[in-house]
């Protein structure tokens, strides 16, 4: 009986991790989509108020609300396509998660005398780069991402 339990118990944390990793998933889904469809609210309300979006070559950008900023010259400049090589690959370590995945960004411009001149954005037709992140659990009990970086 008490290895029954023990592997019950087992059994549940198995779930718990399979049912956070899913969630970390949608997550991703939900911000490809924002990404495609240039919608901020939707981009910003994956990310952790407190979210440090660390470019190659850039300063780097801090909290949600910045972020948010730093986007809206980036979309209004150009639309996206992401092209996922590899999906997000995640592991979950309590209340932190880690992800690692690969993706083309396929950038058009709206006006191609204007490019995207935001110091950190992504400024060619094809960018093919390696992403890490770092997710921290809210006071909800959901992911969001904390640290946002790639190559």
């Amino acid at each position: 009986m008490k290895y029954f339990l023990v592997l019950w118990v087992s059994l549940l944390g198995l779930q718990a991790r399979a049912d956070e990793v899913k969630q970390i998933e949608e997550l991703y889904a939900q911000w490809r989509e924002a990404v495609a469809t240039a919608d901020i609210p939707s981009y910003v309300s994956v990310l952790d108020p407190d979210v440090r979006l660390i470019p190659p070559g850039a300063d780097v950008i801090e909290g949600a609300a910045q972020y948010a900023q730093f986007l809206t010259p980036v979309f209004e400049a150009a639309t996206y396509k992401i092209e996922v090589i590899t999906p997000p690959m995640v592991e979950v370590l309590d209340d932190i998660a880690i992800a690692e995945y690969e993706y083309v960004i396929h950038l058009e411009l709206k006006n191609p005398a204007q490019g995207v001149t935001e110091a950190g954005a992504l400024t060619a037709s094809r960018t093919e780069a390696r992403y890490f992140d770092v997710l921290r659990k809210n006071e909800s009990g959901e992911f969001r991402v904390w640290r946002h970086t790639w190559q």
